[in-house]
């Protein structure tokens, strides 16, 4: 039976388009020196497949696996996928707890802001490692929330943080992922590991639309405030009041937002 992490964010329209923002450009830069273009490339934890488009363009005369949970998900990546035009995607339907793949299939794993919702990410790398030939490499990237800040100062955004890191450790996860890369790949068996970081910013009129409106919405519609208020740490009126906070700071001219996301790159040997 495949084991299913229950997912912070969910798959409702809300998250899912923020996350469809998503490029290769952004969030895999610090693995495009070891994707060639015939490289063999599975994108675990794919979403909606924008990353996974970008990925094959950089592999175009390679393939992309791209593989994820839940017929709508799945369903939104096959559509991105189909849209782009590029042939070299397939989208499928596998944990990355028990991948479908032999041994040495990939020449390089991907995931992006995948390990952050599992309760088990040791075993997700291992697996990821098993795939991936030897020579190949592994890679991950995943947010910190502890250092997600804001200017002007917003006790409301505060509180946002707060009550999603509580929602998510509740749910066997770690928000703060990204500086447990390095760890987690060494009991991995992933000893030759690369670490690097990047910060996340949104300062233009439409990076805080991006973020903080899609925050807004998200405080709101989507799986989050469904588990706080299920789990106790949070009312639906308190969650109102943050989702306002959000728009607050997202139509300030003056709005700035950070964050840092842990890299890590790792041969397989």
């Amino acid at each position: 039976m495949v084991k299913r992490d229950v997912y912070t964010h969910g798959h409702q329209a809300a998250a899912v388009n923020q996350h469809a923002k998503r490029t290769a450009e952004d969030c895999a830069a610090f693995a495009r020196g070891v994707i060639s273009s015939d490289s063999n490339i599975l994108d675990v934890g794919c979403g909606p497949g924008s990353i996974s488009v970008g990925l094959a363009r950089w592999a175009a005369e390679g393939s992309v696996t791209a593989i994820d949970l839940g017929e709508s998900i799945l369903e939104a990546a096959r559509n991105t996928v189909a849209e782009s035009g590029v042939t070299n995607v397939l989208v499928e339907e596998a944990s990355v707890y028990e991948l479908p793949f032999e041994d040495d299939s990939f020449d390089i794993s991907y995931a992006h802001q995948v390990l952050q919702h599992l309760t088990d990410p040791v075993l997700a790398l291992s697996e990821m490692a098993r795939v991936t030939r030897p020579g190949g490499y592994v890679a991950a990237r995943d947010a910190d929330y502890y250092t997600m800040c804001c200017s002007p100062e917003s006790k409301l955004i505060d509180e946002w943080r707060r009550i999603y890191r509580l929602v998510a450790r509740e749910n066997g996860a770690e928000p703060d992922a990204g500086r447990y890369l390095k760890f987690w790949f060494e009991k991995a068996g992933l000893m030759e590991v690369q670490c690097s970081a990047d910060a996340g910013v949104y300062a233009t009129k439409e990076e805080r639309a991006n973020w903080g409106l899609s925050w807004a919405d998200r405080c709101l519609s989507t799986s989050f405030p469904e588990q706080a208020v299920a789990y106790g740490f949070a009312t639906k009126e308190e969650l109102r009041s943050i989702s306002a906070g959000w728009k607050k700071w997202a139509t300030d001219p003056d709005g700035y937002f950070h964050f840092i996301h842990g890299e890590a790159l790792a041969k397989v040997v």
